[in-house]
């Protein structure tokens, strides 16, 4: 159902992402300690959407913006890359600091909102920045968003979306607004990788145009050098994802 913006949100959204996460990642993937293995065997599974844009990581340094579980910032580790992730789940950081220490690296994982960056002491010091499906539709201002994106990044450096695409996220998805224009908030279930089927809680979500992602990220400052649309992973006739490339 639709319903007003207001100061609750971040909130909502942090205790639904809290609820149970650590053991939805157990039953989606395994142990911390089986699906390290899994990367420490084959980091690029994991990277399969990144790697055809980002290169040689090693010795770069990257952001991985609310990453979660960890799965990426640890397979990008483990090429030798040096990682920060932010995210505001305690769920999420546990898991994702089991997972690095079974795989043999060393991340950081910052626990905050990504609104609250600017409290990290980290400005223009990320050469990437990595956010990968399911990032925009938590936030009500890509603005201000995409402004803290380019205070994290170094000049230059690189901006890497790989993201839902707004026809599937607004049109095509169950909880979605099936309206391409709507502009209101969503309440749908946090996403699940199928606890026993329970709901792990509800979430706000905003879902936005593409012309409203492409105009925010040039009004922070970053250049749009790649922009490539993929086919939906059910039904091929429509675009699911897409993958944005921009430098600072």
């Amino acid at each position: 159902m639709a319903i007003d913006a207001s100061d609750h949100i971040t909130e909502t959204n942090r205790n639904a992402w809290n609820a149970q996460r650590f053991d939805a990642w157990v039953a989606a993937f395994g142990s911390p300690e089986a699906e390290a293995a899994k990367i420490v065997a084959e980091p690029e599974r994991v990277l399969r959407r990144l790697s055809p844009y980002l290169g040689d990581v090693a010795g770069k340094r990257i952001c991985n913006v609310q990453g979660s579980h960890g799965r990426v910032a640890v397979a990008l580790a483990r090429l030798g890359a040096e990682l920060l992730v932010i995210d505001f789940s305690e769920e999420n950081r546990r898991f994702a600091l089991a997972l690095a220490k079974a795989a043999g690296v060393t991340i950081d994982y910052a626990l905050c909102d990504i609104m609250e960056a600017d409290n990290l002491g980290r400005a223009h010091t990320f050469d990437v920045l990595v956010l990968e499906l399911g990032i925009l539709h938590y936030h009500q201002d890509l603005d201000r968003f995409f402004a803290t994106m380019r205070k994290l990044a170094t000049d230059r450096g690189m901006l890497l979306l790989n993201e839902f695409h707004p026809v599937q996220r607004k049109l095509f998805w169950a909880d979605g607004p099936h309206d391409y224009f709507q502009t209101d908030l969503i309440e749908a279930d946090v996403p699940n990788p199928d606890i026993a089927g329970a709901s792990l809680g509800r979430c706000l979500y905003r879902f936005w145009t593409m012309g409203d992602v492409l105009t925010a990220i040039i009004k922070a400052g970053f250049t749009i050098t790649r922009l490539e649309e993929h086919p939906d992973w059910t039904d091929s006739t429509i675009p699911g994802s897409f993958t944005l490339v921009a430098h600072a």
